[in-house]
């Protein structure tokens, strides 16, 4: 039974000391109902309650400010700010735009080639033909 007292003590020591410095490390515009000295004594003078009165009602908490108490204004994200959205949109065009224009000119490359290859095919062709095409010799020519 004297350890569980014990281990009480050392919990309730604990929380006193973490209270105290908390309250003395609060700024003056996060400390809600009493000013910051007369938390800081309720705290010392009733070490168990007056930390757990500290944590509930002295210390104003949390909720969407930048950390120094006041709310924050604009956005909290980068998905949330216009500006950054319009700029992620403005680059996802543009890329878009360059992708087109890369295909385009592939195409073209490639109905050119293909222009060339015919050309070049049909010169090898007439090639071709225009010498099995040439008449035979006369054997009473001679």
């Amino acid at each position: 039974m004297v350890r569980v007292f014990m281990g009480l003590g050392v919990i309730a020591l604990g929380l006193l000391i973490y209270c105290a410095v908390d309250c003395i490390i609060t700024p003056k515009h996060k400390v809600r109902v009493l000013p910051k000295i007369a938390w800081f004594f309720i705290i010392l003078l009733l070490p168990l309650l007056g930390a757990g009165l500290w944590l509930g009602f002295g210390k104003a908490r949390g909720g969407g400010d930048g950390g120094d108490g006041r709310p924050r204004k604009g956005p909290v994200a980068p998905d949330d700010d216009p500006e950054f959205l319009r700029t992620i949109e403005f680059e996802r065009r543009r890329a878009e735009r360059r992708e087109e224009e890369a295909r385009k000119r592939a195409e073209e490359e490639r109905k050119k080639r293909a222009a060339e290859q015919r050309r070049k095919q049909k010169n090898d062709d007439d090639a071709a033909a225009g010498r099995d095409a040439e008449p035979p010799e006369d054997p009473t020519a001679a």
